[in-house]
């Protein structure tokens, strides 16, 4: 996953400088400011404060969050909260998704802010080339350029290379550039030139072409215009790529670190559990339902029901999540994970009440045949995902079976199905594209269930054993899916299970 939050990559960057992060990775108990520079840095988190307003993180929903502040709380602790909020959400991402990267930030076409900062930037170039054809040309602009390339140099040099950092230090001198400047002596491209080559050398393999598309420039305003473009490229490289190093040092603490700054959101909150006390309680509710009855000790029956049960139970709930309701404060983070699975899990026992319509009418035999129920499957799916319409989906995939299972059926000299047994197969396929369908029910059923004993399986456990029957059709999906669940949970457990503790308990008292 990608994340288009690039005004991060100088508190990325400022982490890789920081030679206190080998004495932090042992402390995951620590308080609270170790967990602040462990993750940021006062400065990093100022330039997250800048920026929260104008870019909420991946995977995160901005209404979801402003739901649960207390109706009086101040702008300054709107501001606190959503600052929290940031920072976790960033750790959190790089936790859980291994394929965690920053993006350039594209702005929408005809967007107000594209308009701004093309106005804005437009005007600073304009700017620039009115100062240099001045006589004699004023450099004050492109001085302070020379200065802003220096320091992101600098700052994409490692800084164990102290040797390389004087060059460039000693090479774009600002207060050399500054006399030049006066004496009428200074040659701008011949520092375009140094940058270059400097960029060359430092740069990733995938930006090369980017280099030498700069030395075939010779006008200085574009020259310096793609210099800036390909060194915010750049600092993304450096960033990333500062990203996987300290990916298992970031996992490692990453428990610790987000449910102490959740923590800290509660803090600005009026009742910042407000959800997911409803989601926890609503799910002990449904499990107690069937029976109201007392134990030989008085007890009741909802009283003997584990917090473990309802705690796993309410996550598989989050299948059956209405898709205009906000989800618990707790799953904020992943609720676009959530949701993925979500409709992933409805087309694939679409996908395979299909298959078992279909080979029931027809018979198992050509089940069996080399190939093909993957080659149905298959295409099945790329019917499903040219339409939101299942039931016209349907109208396409039932003519293809037919004329399949015929073709299939005729090379293994199998009596071929008739007009009267293809229609009956298309009746069935169409109504089995109904959510309510019983087949489709029943399998989403075990589905879950199956998912359900994955979280509470102990010890040796291996889930291809356990695929329910009907859904062994989608097999290698199912268990794919069902692992990403299961890593979402677990991780999820880890960061906020005191909190669900907590609030399992107090319903007992």
């Amino acid at each position: 996953m990608s994340y288009d939050m690039s005004y991060t990559c100088e508190n990325i960057m400022a982490e890789k400088q920081n030679k206190d992060v080998k004495e932090h990775s042992e402390e995951e108990d620590e308080s609270q400011q170790d967990d602040d520079q462990q993750f940021g840095s006062s400065g990093e988190e100022e330039v997250l404060r800048k920026r929260l307003r104008s870019q909420s993180p991946a995977g995160s929903d901005s209404a979801a969050i402003s739901a649960s502040p207390g109706r009086h709380a101040t702008f300054e602790e709107l501001l606190q909260a959503a600052d929290l909020v940031s920072n976790m959400s960033l750790v959190h991402e790089i936790s859980v998704d291994k394929d965690f990267k920053l993006t350039p930030t594209v702005l929408p076409e005809n967007s107000l802010e594209k308009q701004v900062r093309d106005v804005m930037h437009r005007a600073f170039w304009d700017s620039l080339q009115d100062d240099l054809q001045e006589d004699p040309p004023n450099y004050t602009r492109a001085i302070g350029l020379l200065g802003e390339v220096k320091e992101t140099l600098n700052m994409l040099i490692l800084p164990q290379n102290s040797k390389q950092i004087e060059e460039i230090n000693e090479k774009i001198d600002t207060q050399l550039i500054q006399q030049q400047a006066e004496h009428g002596v200074l040659d701008v491209l011949q520092y375009a030139g140094y940058i270059i080559t400097l960029m060359g050398k430092i740069c990733a393999p995938v930006r090369d072409k980017e280099i030498e598309k700069l030395k075939l420039l010779t006008d200085v305003i574009a020259l310096f215009r793609e210099i800036l473009r390909v060194l915010d490229l750049m600092k993304l490289d450096m960033a990333n790529f500062t990203i996987n190093t300290f990916r298992p040092h970031i996992q490692q603490q990453s428990v610790n670190y987000e449910r102490n700054k959740f923590s800290e959101f509660l803090k600005t909150q009026k009742d910042g559990l407000e959800l997911t006390k409803k989601w926890l309680t609503h799910m002990k509710e449904e499990l107690s339902a069937p029976s109201d009855q007392a134990d030989t000790a008085g007890v009741s029956v909802a009283n003997q029901i584990s917090p473990i049960k309802i705690i796993n139970g309410a996550y598989i709930k989050l299948f059956d999540w209405p898709t205009n309701s906000l989800f618990p404060e707790t799953i904020i983070m992943d609720q676009g994970r959530f949701l993925e699975l979500r409709e992933e899990l409805k087309r694939l026992t679409l996908i395979a009440s299909i298959l078992l319509v279909t080979y029931t009418n027809v018979g198992m035999a050509i089940s069996g045949e080399k190939g093909f129920p993957s080659k149905l499957k298959r295409e099945i799916k790329i019917l499903l995902d040219g339409t939101n319409d299942d039931s016209a989906a349907m109208l396409n995939i039932g003519d293809y079976l037919c004329k399949e299972v015929n073709e299939c059926l005729k090379e293994s000299n199998y009596q071929m199905l008739d007009a009267t047994k293809q229609e009956t197969l298309k009746s069935q396929l169409q109504a089995v594209a109904d959510r309510n369908h019983s087949v489709q029910k029943l399998l989403d059923s075990r589905a879950k269930s199956f998912m359900l004993k994955m979280l509470t399986a102990r010890g040796k456990f291996n889930p291809s054993e356990h695929v329910p029957a009907g859904l062994k059709t989608v097999e290698k999906e199912i268990l794919e899916m069902s692992t990403r669940f299961q890593k979402l949970v677990v991780h999820n457990r880890q960061v906020y299970g005191p909190f669900y503790s907590e609030i399992i308990a107090g319903m007992s008292s």
